[in-house]
């Protein structure tokens, strides 16, 4: 959930976003570690749930640590070879460079050849929201035009969309692809933005949090619904409240989950969390190994240092550890 970044409402400074912490972190880890990390990350979630606010924010923190960074608007261009090409052109600034009787082939070419010298400078990150628009162009762009962009290029796709079978069977991508999907934000972020936004009493943000149920546009919509009949808010929430069961109040702590606590870990690497968080979940190393487009022996070797580093014996005592 991303709000315009630092809009005041009265003396409260709402912050750009919240419920995305877990995201904003392994985008960070591409940033430092780029060379060495998969091709092109994968955002997937439905209508609402802050895809573009994720790109947004990503591509924030790439500029701030001096990342050559290039947006594309799939909804904005036909999905063509040729469109999408002379979109990449123009957001080179090259676009003035091509005959004015280019054919398609020839402005494709022209595209690769401008990304790539792009890239040469040093890591950038080509953005593509609103990918399912390029869904046409999908066996396109996996065989022939990404697999010809540089390495030193990162690729950031969202889409409404899952990701196609067809990437995760080509060799060329089937360890080059981290999926990121998004769900709705969690009870403690629907109460970290809802306070931001000035609501604190506990019994209206239960009620809100019974309505969206964390659904980003929801909670957004929700919001600007109740702000505009702030005034008469009293007697409808208490109504609304009489018919519901009791929820629980959020004045108290909320137990983290088992992701939050592996996150939370500086004993464990990145892919170490990964694979916790998926045990913890229930999958089996199969199950994990495929999830993550690695072998299960190699799930097994990062199993045995997972239980070794928390002083486990077996995934029920390492959930117990983790908890407790």
């Amino acid at each position: 959930m991303c709000i315009q970044p630092y809009e005041s409402t009265g003396s409260a400074q709402i912050p750009r976003i919240v419920g995305r912490d877990w995201e904003l972190e392994i985008f960070t880890m591409f940033l430092s570690r780029q060379a060495y990390m998969e091709r092109m990350i994968y955002i997937t979630g439905p209508l609402g749930s802050g895809k573009t606010t994720l790109i947004q924010e990503f591509q924030r923190r790439a500029v701030r640590q001096g990342i050559a960074t290039m947006v594309l608007d799939a909804t904005q261009c036909n999905p063509t070879a040729f469109d999408l090409s002379r979109q990449i052109l123009h957001q080179l600034g090259l676009s003035a460079t091509l005959p004015p009787s280019s054919n398609p082939n020839f402005v494709v070419r022209s595209a690769l050849e401008g990304i790539n010298r792009w890239a040469e400078f040093g890591p950038s990150i080509l953005f593509i929201d609103g990918y399912e628009r390029l869904e046409p162009l999908d066996d396109w762009l996996q065989e022939f035009f990404f697999a010809q962009i540089s390495r030193k290029c990162l690729h950031v796709l969202a889409s409404r969309n899952p990701l196609p079978d067809s990437w995760t069977k080509t060799d060329f991508w089937q360890h080059s692809i981290y999926r990121m999907p998004l769900g709705n934000l969690d009870r403690r972020s629907v109460v970290a933005y809802l306070q931001a936004m000035g609501i604190s009493n506990p019994e209206q943000i239960a009620q809100i949090w019974r309505q969206t149920e964390g659904h980003p546009l929801r909670l957004f919509a929700l919001y600007q619904e109740e702000r505009r009949e702030e005034a008469a808010t009293t007697d409808v929430w208490e109504d609304a409240l009489a018919a519901l069961p009791e929820l629980p109040l959020f004045g108290e702590a909320a137990r983290p989950t088992p992701k939050e606590v592996i996150y939370a870990r500086t004993d464990l690497t990145h892919r170490e969390k990964e694979v916790a968080t998926l045990a913890a979940e229930g999958l089996t190393n199969r199950d994990i190994a495929s999830r993550l487009f690695l072998s299960e022996v190699t799930i097994k070797k990062h199993m045995r240092s997972i239980l070794q580093k928390v002083g486990a014996s077996n995934r029920t005592q390492l959930l117990k550890l983790l908890m407790d």
